[in-house]
């Protein structure tokens, strides 16, 4: 089995972790803010209009982006960079187009779960085979209340299949006020198999430290 191209970025702070990958991670999927360039005050602006508070590093655990993403940060668009910006580009500075960066924060609860989350992400973007029958898969489930529910919490359509997959195989418990878990059973099982196909385990029963094998383990 070829090695994923997935850099697995661990820092020991949330708040830290979110300010690195902030920007990043945003132009990558925000409904607002995907595919433009802004400041961090625009964002934060933005950000506390819609939710009431500018609780950012609270709300999300995880973080996860394909290498092209990297790409406008290093030509420029989004100067200044931040001090961790430029350190994030510089941890990931072999990262091309084909590798994909997770972030995470290992003394954070659920960290476990983050960790799967986010690998499975890096799966779905770094092998093709992989990711068109995944794609497959979710497309003959009905997932239109799952669709509803990853809207509702800040992500973009483009991300929605990969999203879905993520969700349902690692924690479906996160989008139960969408869907219940017992309705995603059957969806969950084909979609563990399908991963067991290509990576040789079940996300649902391996120990982190299968995961962390395969990623490039970078620590900040």
């Amino acid at each position: 089995m070829k090695r994923p191209q997935i850099y697995l970025i661990e820092s020991s702070s949330r708040q830290d972790l979110a300010e690195t990958f902030m920007r990043f991670q945003e132009y990558y999927e925000s409904p607002e803010f995907k595919g433009k360039t802004f400041s961090v005050e625009d964002f934060a602006h933005w950000y506390t209009a819609k939710y009431g508070s500018f609780s950012y590093a609270k709300d999300w655990y995880g973080f996860n982006i394909p290498g092209t993403v990297l790409k406008p940060f290093r030509q420029g668009q989004f100067d200044p960079l931040t001090s961790k910006e430029r350190n994030l580009l510089k941890l990931c500075e072999k990262a091309d187009a084909s590798s994909y960066i997770i972030g995470v924060t290992p003394n954070a609860e659920y960290f476990k779960e983050t960790v799967k989350h986010e690998f499975v992400h890096g799966a779905f973007y770094t092998n093709p085979e992989y990711r068109k029958e995944v794609v497959n898969c979710v497309r003959s489930f009905s997932i239109t209340p799952i669709y509803r529910g990853l809207m509702r919490m800040g992500y973009c359509e483009d991300v929605v299949i990969d999203e879905t997959n993520a969700y349902v195989l690692v924690e479906p418990e996160t989008i139960q006020e969408y869907v219940s878990v017992h309705n995603t059973k059957n969806f969950r099982e084909q979609l563990d198999k399908i991963f067991k196909k290509y990576f040789g385990l079940s996300i649902l029963n391996t120990e982190l430290s299968s995961l962390m094998s395969r990623v490039e383990h970078v620590l900040v």
